[in-house]
């Protein structure tokens, strides 16, 4: 018998189109002042790409999967993924949680978050139990 796994997919620009809206518009403007300002449009048109690269997770979805044997996260640009045996700290909010080796500010930075943007607060609760299951009751902060 296989063991449930979770997956859901965040995508944080269509939960919140009037900050979408305004990312695009400050892209568009700082695009077009850099191409002033530098006298070349390709410039600016480098300037929006790069802008919009440092935004991808925002505008673009990301997926989320957790199993018996790790959690994993697929980000535009980048995949991540930690075993169970290897987490030894979590920080659960309503909304996200931060799951890492240790507590130290560098593995903080390089564990992976969960954003739970458009789940249901039932299938939250199952995700949370499905979790303590396999992390240690000490990881949790």
């Amino acid at each position: 018998m296989q063991e449930m796994a979770f997956e859901w997919t965040s995508h944080p620009a269509r939960a919140r189109p009037a900050a979408a809206l305004f990312a695009v518009a400050c892209l568009v403007v700082t695009g077009f002042l850099v191409g002033q300002l530098s006298g070349e449009w390709l410039w600016g048109a480098l300037s929006m790409v790069g802008l919009f690269l440092s935004l991808s997770r925002f505008f673009l979805a990301s997926r989320y999967r957790v199993t018996p044997e790790a959690v994993e996260v697929a980000h535009p640009l980048s995949r991540s993924s930690l075993a169970w045996s290897d987490v030894n700290c979590v920080y659960w909010r309503e909304t996200r949680a931060l799951i890492a080796r240790s507590d130290t500010t560098r593995a903080r930075a390089r564990g992976i978050t969960l954003d739970f943007a458009g789940l249901e607060a039932e299938l939250r609760e199952q995700l949370r139990e499905f979790v303590q299951l396999r992390v240690a009751k000490e990881a949790w902060r």
